[in-house]
């Protein structure tokens, strides 16, 4: 897993690049993405069904800007870095570790489009640029702005895995770039497990364990950027209790699938490297937090034959093992 480094001011940020709940109200279409209801205003190319129930303190907009102008108000301004091939920078009013409580804070992908967070009315605020389309949109708020967002407010921690749900339960894949993650999570849905996460994955820590909280309903098993890829109808309705982490281990095609518990040092990376962002200013937390995490949660390493012919005795040895925890 590749983490790649920029500066924002004085801050260090690193970003690694690496049914279904569809609604519709007031011409505005919605997709269930990390326990919320974001919506855009722009029509969603998939089927729409009403939805009675929505959540209201857990809405968040996304509304386009005609005017860049409130773009030029955001004087801190990062170095240009790489992240799905794109070029992207931070804007900012003040520097990420000295804002408290509701501040204006953007994402710019440099010729496609700005991306602004607005806290307190929790709205996405979008300008347009040359290279500009609604499904870049989609893809840049829900796989990158937001899960950016929420950990910068401490709502969720971010994990770069791939999870699906096996009897009522979340378990999760971490791997390094090209691993095989997205590969597994695929095998995983297509025997009928719900989806939790294609790559992106909120935690959330509550009384009785930590919970898994679903992404968005899409998932991409092919190297192929800036997509969300497949929708997928058998996504998470809820979060779940997070049952196990498997780090899966490339091996030989020969090799036996085996599995073994990661204690220590050893477990506590299997979480702190599987993060999607690392803020520098956030470090000591965040060590705290999977810290806590990995005292709690089982961890394992999988070796995986690297033989797609084989990913079902991969399979089949996960589903047992999580099912005897």
């Amino acid at each position: 897993m590749q983490t790649v480094q920029v500066v924002l001011a004085d801050l260090r940020i690193g970003l690694v690049d690496g049914g279904s709940s569809w609604c519709m109200k007031e011409r505005v279409d919605c997709v269930k993405a990390f326990d919320h209801d974001i919506y855009f205003d722009q029509k969603m190319d998939l089927g729409i069904v009403d939805d009675e129930n929505l959540s209201e303190t857990k809405k968040i907009t996304v509304k386009q800007l005609t005017d860049k102008s409130q773009a030029l108000s955001l004087k801190i301004r990062s170095n240009w870095f790489d992240v799905s091939e794109q070029k992207a920078r931070y804007l900012s009013t003040v520097p990420f570790e000295k804002a408290s409580g509701d501040f204006l804070w953007a994402l710019e992908i440099k010729s496609v489009m700005t991306l602004f967070w607005d806290a307190g009315k929790r709205e996405v605020l979008y300008f347009k640029d040359m290279h500009y389309s609604f499904e870049r949109l989609q893809f840049w708020v829900l796989h990158t702005f937001l899960p950016l967002a929420f950990e910068l407010e401490r709502r969720y921690r971010i994990l770069h895995v791939g999870s699906v749900e096996v009897a009522g339960k979340a378990i999760c894949f971490s791997a390094f770039s090209y691993g095989g993650k997205s590969t597994l999570t695929d095998y995983f849905l297509k025997q009928g497990h719900p989806l939790l996460s294609d790559d992106s994955l909120g935690i959330e820590k509550r009384d009785d364990g930590y919970y898994a909280v679903p992404s968005y309903p899409f998932h991409r098993p092919y190297r192929e950027v800036e997509t969300l890829g497949y929708h997928t109808k058998n996504f998470a309705k809820e979060p779940k209790i997070l049952h196990a982490l498997y780090a899966l281990e490339k091996s030989d095609p020969d090799a036996e699938v085996q599995i073994e518990e990661l204690r220590g040092i050893e477990k506590f990376k299997a979480f702190h490297y599987s993060s999607f962002v690392d803020f520098g200013f956030m470090k000591r937390e965040r060590f705290d937090f999977f810290s806590q995490m990995a005292k709690e949660v089982p961890a394992y390493s999988v070796v995986v034959p690297w033989d797609k012919t084989r990913l079902g005795e991969v399979y089949d040895a996960i589903v047992k093992h999580s099912q005897e925890i």
